[in-house]
């Protein structure tokens, strides 16, 4: 493999459990030889590193955590490693707390090879708020600064199609943009809703005490205030006194389960499972649900819902994830103004027809989310900001 063009990857810190397999057919591709740098995740982010040793390229790096001015900086000794480790070209993420990043960004830049960045694209990467009158001008600076770091950059791997508009305001061009449509191994998951297909709805329920005729509105992911899981609760008790046959599930453990289980104030249609870890005990509560309902920030458990078919229901946010792209109301799932949250629920149960298209339209929307589609837009972009050096030419691209 000595012919193959090395690329450098700094991204997120470290190699999050739900990142390893994509990492994984990103480092089987030929002609090009990825290498991840990897440390310990951030304090607080909420990030789960997958456990080394890894089926791809990688070195560790000891990350340092540093608090400067309010902002917590990530210091990785890596420059030297990259900068002499003979790599064609470097993805970095667009969090400019990594400071590493930019030493490296510019030296990449200095000689004349491709620095991408891999981010969400979003209008937070390039315009941080303003934190009173003393860090007014310090934000406007990070944020000039931010514009300018993207303008030097040789392309940007977007997480979804919203961020295209923001990195092109930023002065991108539309043409080194490659959208990646992110997400992660669904097979399995994919394979355990075939399987559940087989298995009796009414007897699941029954399993669970949940009424033959109720819909269903499913809860799956950490117990936590932000996904407030307590308007949930609400709307459904709401409905049940409207005389509608509504019943909620709620999956996952964390620290908000004490106080979603007094809101519920032990309600026989309020059922509480914990936290469910493999595929197909997942896919059988799916198989008794409707829909997976987040009133909450969302991420990637839309790509979990859309594998089992499930049509996604969540409220306006700015907080969500670029994730939140793939739902469509009227076609997947409905995202609903947070004082219209009972009525869509409402609308969601009392309309057959309505939910039956939403869970075919999750089905098809879940085949554009594959893995491999996404390795393939991410080396294409690599592979193109590689040309466009005039160093190499694009020989080879992933089936």
């Amino acid at each position: 493999m000595s012919d193959a063009k090395r690329i450098a990857i700094l991204h997120q810190g470290c190699v999050p459990n739900y990142r390893e397999p994509f990492f994984r057919r990103l480092g089987a591709i030929r002609n090009r030889e990825y290498v991840v740098f990897y440390g310990e995740p951030e304090p607080g982010s909420g990030l789960v590193a997958a456990p080394p040793p890894y089926q791809f390229k990688s070195e560790f790096v000891r990350n340092r955590f540093v608090h400067i001015a309010g902002r917590r900086l990530v210091y990785q000794p890596v420059f030297w490693r990259i900068a002499t480790g003979g790599y064609d070209a470097l993805v970095i993420g667009h969090e400019i707390k990594y400071f590493m990043n930019l030493a490296l960004l510019f030296w990449f830049r200095l000689l004349g090879k491709p620095v991408l960045f891999w981010g969400f694209g979003s209008g937070q990467d390039f315009w941080d708020e303003e934190r009173g009158e003393v860090g007014r001008a310090m934000t406007r600076l990070i944020n000039f600064g931010k514009r300018l770091l993207v303008r030097s950059a040789s392309g940007y791997l977007a997480y979804t199609q919203s961020g295209v508009a923001t990195v092109e305001r930023a002065g991108m061009k539309a043409d080194r943009i490659r959208v990646l449509n992110n997400t992660i191994d669904l097979d399995d998951e994919v394979a355990a809703h075939a399987k559940a297909q087989s298995l009796d709805r009414a007897a699941l329920r029954q399993d669970w005490n949940i009424a033959p005729d109720a819909v269903v509105f499913t809860f799956v992911g950490r117990l936590l205030a932000g996904k407030r899981v307590e308007d949930l609760i609400r709307a459904v008790a709401t409905l049940r006194d409207d005389g509608i046959a509504a019943e909620a599930i709620i999956v996952g453990d964390g620290p908000e389960r004490a106080n979603l289980e007094d809101a519920a104030d032990g309600a026989p249609w309020c059922h509480f499972l914990g936290a469910v870890h493999d595929v197909d005990g997942i896919s059988r509560i799916y198989r008794a649900s409707d829909a997976l309902v987040i009133p909450g920030y969302v991420g990637l458990a839309v790509n979990r819902g859309f594998a089992h078919g499930m049509p996604v229901i969540t409220i306006e946010s700015d907080l969500h994830s670029p994730e939140i792209d793939y739902v469509q109301t009227g076609t997947n799932g409905l995202v609903l103004l947070e004082h219209r949250f009972t009525d869509g629920l409402r609308m969601f149960a009392e309309d057959t027809e309505l939910r039956a298209r939403l869970a075919h339209g999750a089905l098809i929307t879940r085949d554009k989310l594959d893995l491999g589609r996404m390795v393939a837009s991410f080396d294409d972009g690599v592979a193109a900001a590689l040309q466009r050096s005039g160093k190499v030419r694009l020989t080879e691209r992933p089936a």
